[in-house]
């Protein structure tokens, strides 16, 4: 084609990048821009898009800067797809300090991130334990209007526990809950379950102590109970069998029927099974927690 003059639409470059990338070729892929920037293919947005965005799902890296300073040379302010197919390929190469001096750069050019700029930085950044970031990012977003989703919330809440900071952990989930209890109720079955699998059972149950039953419903709790049933900690899981009983009693029912729903799913029901008797034993009379749970 282009030996007759002839350039590719957007359509075929884009055909034929992923063919490159999913057979490995990445540096025959490198060529094709190289050929292209020679015969003034690329001169808009939407065109210097398509490579780089194939070129960093490529893992080249380098590459992809190179259309950057070349942009800048012709005048064109990269938009903010452009900024996070480079932030993305950035840290999925865990180099993020280059990440960090993209956004930088892309805010001093007056380019506002979106909500796929906070969730790639934000997820990174919490893999990688630098924590205070990404919750800093994650204030920079709600003045700036961004509205996060579950997987913003949930990259930050797993980070932060790891960190065992529980206090910032619990206020990031608590916004989760002003914005859509929908929403929290979604991510607070992963958060417990996060906790438990560090082994943080007193924080978790202290956490769901605190919630209303509008949000801590039925699921985070039998989570709660069946981890530390897997655990052996049966009297923590007792005394917070008795709190659920004091505070709402009509949950406890509903919390049984999903635990002994366990017993007959579950591949290793003993440690459920313990539990369960356990708890019977602990409670005789005939109203008890026991009777409810085991009945």
């Amino acid at each position: 084609m282009i030996e007759k003059g002839r350039l590719p639409t957007l359509l075929t470059l884009g055909n034929l990048s992923r063919n490159l990338r999913k057979h490995g070729k990445s540096d025959e892929l490198v060529e094709v821009y190289k050929v292209l920037s020679a015969n003034d293919y690329f001169s808009n947005m939407e065109s210097y898009n398509v490579m780089v965005s194939f070129l960093c799902s490529a893992g080249k890296l380098r590459e992809a800067y190179m259309v950057l300073q070349e942009m800048k040379k012709k005048g064109l302010a990269p938009d903010v797809s452009f900024y996070n197919s480079l932030m993305e390929a950035c840290c999925r190469e865990d180099l993020l300090r280059p990440a960090k001096k993209l956004w930088d750069e892309m805010f001093a050019s007056g380019c506002s991130g979106n909500l796929k700029t906070y969730n790639v930085l934000i997820g990174r950044f919490s893999e990688a334990g630098e924590v205070e970031d990404a919750l800093r990012l994650f204030h920079h977003m709600l003045t700036k209007g961004v509205t996060p989703d579950t997987t913003t919330y949930m990259s930050l809440l797993e980070g932060l526990c790891q960190e065992t900071n529980f206090q910032a952990a619990f206020e990031v989930f608590h916004k989760s809950v002003n914005q859509d209890t929908k929403l929290a109720r979604s991510i607070l079955s992963t958060l417990i379950l996060s906790l438990c699998r560090k082994g943080h059972f007193l924080v978790a149950t202290k956490f769901l102590h605190g919630l209303t039953p509008d949000i801590g419903h039925s699921d985070s709790h039998v989570i709660l109970l069946k981890c530390l049933a897997d655990d052996r900690e049966v009297q923590i899981a007792i005394e917070h069998i008795k709190w659920i009983e004091k505070t709402s009693p009509s949950m406890l029912q509903v919390i049984s029927t999903e635990l002994l729903a366990l017993l007959s799913s579950s591949s290793q029901p003993e440690p459920v099974l313990q539990l369960l008797r356990a708890v019977q034993e602990n409670f005789l009379d005939s109203n008890s927690v026991g009777q409810k749970l085991c009945r």
